[in-house]
């Protein structure tokens, strides 16, 4: 009976060690310092034997939630050893039962010999990062791709003003609330990918909106870090040793280095303060930095980031990294939100060197998986890393609460008033929808237009577009459909096609877009475009080549694509409308210029090479367009060849400053209509967009020929953070010189042609058009102010100030 009750207690012992391991075992608990009860942050906590890991929280909580593959290391032993470590602490070790446990630790801060300072021609400081440096050479070449498992957590605490609630935090409220789970791809030097395996937001948040989703990992020990689109060089930089000084704060006998570190001048964007080295492994084991002056951040946030490294295979890996930031954002003296932001993140499950496909890569840089929504409870206890402070799990149930509550604050101020129209708006920029130009519109041709656009993909091939609507002013309707079909698995190569009646712009769309021509027709009468009718269709076909980006309105697209297409449309004339605007009225005194009516039938291609008609995303690029139309090849009632090419590039010319360089040209051959002249593109209703030219009155230039170039020198703010002033550029003034110059003409065939008498730069007394100006940028964070002189085609300077976006 003895034995058969040993037996039954044995069996019921192993089948719960048994059941832990396929399980997994969860570990719990706070660490604090010994002598004074605080919690502590960042304590990496490690299971021995296993791969498993974690890092405490502010508040000194810690979940390490060890999954059951990791336990098969240490199931034998029965017992697990758990190794707590943070600089400036003696590490300890606990061991505990294969079970779930909740335990808190002490940490004992460890006696640290400072450093006699000696008078030296070289900081021990300095030969100790050299020592680093030199290790991260070395690895430059031997790490060329690895995985890894990434968590990410972002909070946003506001005042109790701002977030209309409170949460029991005094004037604090936990605002929102974006966590998720990826897997990252890299490939040295610069290929990121990340999928995004599970995320989940507070309800104030909606899914599309969770940027947590839509970023990789930040590393430290890169040369270079981007924060909030400023380019920062580390201390880990190839040329740190002459950027910065690095001065040893620990003697040298410690095993541990304690290096200050700070820039030599703050005439360039970098970091200062403390980083940790593992002496004996010439290793970073923690960095703890705040950028210089030079760095702009908005409404002058501070800044402070900390992140920890891990040695994997002799290669250094950021592990855990904590982000933290403050603003206040004073507008006007009328309002000042203020803003609290902790950004975590844990890196875990590396493997250096894995095998995956690179075509990974010919995807967008962080993509959603399909299940990324559906909240998987196993997923997220299994990898558990950073838990839930109990003000955030309380924000996460009263947010949703207070969506739910029809009577709250929140839902009557804002879902009541302004929720919808956002709502709305943002739920029209979004697919199946195209944008909000789509549904309503204004200009000088077809007055008011109410329509509607889609776009959507049935299946992963093809992609499907229409849109349809009606011009009120002169009673037209006009429409489109079209289709795109992707020919291989990573979308590479399409063909397209589509018929559509539109009414079209001679000059280019994409610089003065339809809302910002609404905007001028609407309030002072004044529309940019010159319009004529088009009917007819469009095939092509397409390749293009490099990562996936953002383009607008939720499509994404290649930053390099080559395409030919043949073009068979019927061209018309039309005509300007008296339309009503806010302070003007009657038709607009600009003329528009008569299209040639006719069948065009044509073929052509284009060429961008980091270039997108649609949207800037990049400082150098260029892109290339030809059109040919020839009754031989076509049925046409039209010939003539037109080419056109724009470059631009950007170049640092000091550590703070930068010079834009820009050049066009286009030109014709044969017959050519008036719909294909081109013209010099100028600021509308003291609104300028991109290089335009700023003091040029509108269409002022035309030609069948022509030829711009525009350069803009970025002057920083001269003397980093002199010029921040509250409320209206706390961000920091830059200062911005600028030219550009420009030239249009006819030539003898294209004026027998067409007999046209627009105006161009060739028949003016100097025969170019130039400029010349200066911008303060920044201005309330997104705005840019040019005051611009032209010095031609007048007898004396013309001035005139002109706003645009801020220029990044």
């Amino acid at each position: 009976m003895l034995r058969r009750t040993l037996l039954y207690l044995l069996l019921i012992m192993g089948s719960a060690v048994a059941g832990y391991a396929q399980a997994g075992v969860r570990i719990s608990g706070t660490v604090r310092d010994s002598a004074s009860g605080e919690p502590l942050r960042f304590v990496t906590i490690r299971a021995l034997g296993t791969r498993s890991g974690t890092v405490s929280d502010k508040n000194g909580g810690f979940v390490l939630q060890i999954a059951a593959d990791h336990l098969k290391a240490v199931r034998d032993s029965g017992s697990l050893r758990l190794a707590f470590s943070l600089v400036g602490y003696r590490s300890l070790e606990y061991r505990l039962p294969l079970a779930d446990t909740s335990i808190d630790v002490v940490l004992s801060e460890q006696a640290v010999r400072t450093r006699t300072v000696v008078v030296m021609s070289e900081d021990p400081g300095t030969r100790i990062m050299r020592r680093v440096l030199e290790r991260k050479e070395r690895q430059r070449t031997a790490l060329q791709r690895y995985t890894y498992m990434l968590y990410t957590k972002f909070v946003a605490i506001t005042d109790t003003a701002t977030a209309m609630r409170s949460t029991g935090m005094g004037d604090s409220t936990v605002f929102s609330i974006l966590e998720s789970y990826s897997r990252g791809y890299v490939q040295v030097p610069d290929r990121y990918f990340n999928e995004i395996l599970q995320r989940r937001q507070t309800a104030n948040i909606p899914a599309q909106a969770n940027f947590v989703a839509f970023g990789t990992n930040l590393n430290v020990f890169d040369d270079e870090l981007s924060v909030l689109g400023e380019v920062i060089e580390t201390p880990f930089h190839p040329d740190a040793l002459d950027d910065y000084e690095f001065l040893l704060r620990t003697a040298e006998e410690e095993p541990v280095a304690e290096i200050l570190v700070r820039p030599r001048t703050d005439g360039f964007k970098a970091f200062y303060g403390t980083i940790f080295v593992d002496q004996t492994e010439a290793r970073p084991l923690e960095v703890r930095l705040q950028p210089n002056a030079a760095v702009n951040l908005p409404f002058d946030a501070s800044l402070a980031i900390r992140q920890t490294f891990v040695d994997v295979e002799g290669m250094i890996l950021p592990e855990a990294l904590s982000i933290t930031s403050s603003l206040k954002a004073d507008l006007l003296f009328v309002f000042s939100p203020r803003l609290d932001v902790d950004l975590a993140t844990f890196c875990y499950d590396y493997e250096v060197g894995a095998e995956f496909s690179s075509d990974v890569f010919e995807q967008r840089r962080v993509e959603i998986s399909p299940m990324a929504d559906d909240f998987d409870t196993a997923f997220w206890q299994n990898n558990l890393k950073l838990p839930l402070r109990p003000e955030e799990a309380y924000a996460y149930e009263e947010i949703q609460r207070l969506r739910d509550d029809p009577d709250s604050l929140e839902s009557t101020f804002f879902n009541q008033f302004l929720g919808p129209l956002a709502t709305v708006i943002t739920r029209l920029n979004r697919e199946p929808f195209t944008t909000t130009d789509d549904v309503f519109r204004y200009n000088r041709i077809h007055g008011a237009y109410l329509g509607m656009g889609l776009q959507f993909r049935p299946d992963t091939i093809v992609e499907l577009r229409a849109s349809a609507g009606y011009g009120f002013g002169n009673q037209q309707w006009y429409g489109s459909i079209g289709s795109t079909v992707f020919l291989d698995p990573l979308q590479h190569w399409s063909v397209d096609g589509g018929t559509y009646s539109l009414l079209k712009r001679r000059d280019d769309p994409n610089l003065v877009r339809r809302s910002l021509i609404t905007a001028t027709t609407l309030l002072f009468g004044n529309d940019y475009g010159d319009y004529y009718q088009a009917d007819g269709w469009e095939a092509g076909v397409t390749y293009a080549w490099g990562q996936l980006r953002f383009l607008r309105a939720g499509r994404f697209g290649r930053p390099n694509t080559i395409r030919s297409f043949v073009r068979s449309e019927r061209h018309f004339a039309v005509q300007s409308i008296d339309t009503w605007s806010l302070f003007t009225s009657g038709a607009s005194d600009r003329p528009q210029p008569q299209a040639m009516q006719g069948a065009l039938q044509s073929i052509g291609a284009e060429l961008f090479l980091n270039y997108r008609p649609e949207r800037s995303i990049g400082r150098t690029g260029m892109f290339l367009y030809a059109e040919h139309a020839n009754p031989a090849i076509l049925a046409t009632d039209f010939s003539f060849s037109r080419m056109e090419a724009t470059g631009f590039l950007r170049t640092r010319t000091w550590p703070l400053f930068t010079l834009d360089l820009a050049a066009s040209v286009g030109w014709t051959w044969g017959d050519v209509p008036p719909q294909r002249f081109f013209s010099l593109e100028s600021a509308v209703s003291g609104i300028a967009v991109g290089s335009a030219f700023r003091v040029m009155g509108v269409k002022e230039f035309y030609g069948d020929r022509y030829a711009t170039f525009s350069l803009s020198h970025n002057w920083g703010e001269v003397i980093p953070g002199l010029l921040r002033i509250p409320n209206i550029a706390s961000f920091g003034i830059e200062f911005i010189t600028f030219g550009s110059v420009g030239w249009t003409q006819f030539g003898p065939r294209t004026l027998a042609y067409t007999r046209t008498d627009l105006p161009t730069t060739d028949t003016s007394r100097e025969r170019v058009y130039y400029e010349v100006g200066l911008g303060i940028n920044r201005l309330l964070l997104f705005f840019r102010l040019d005051v611009n002189a032209r010095l031609s085609q007048v007898d004396t300077p013309q001035w005139r100030v002109t706003i645009s976006s801020a220029t990044f």
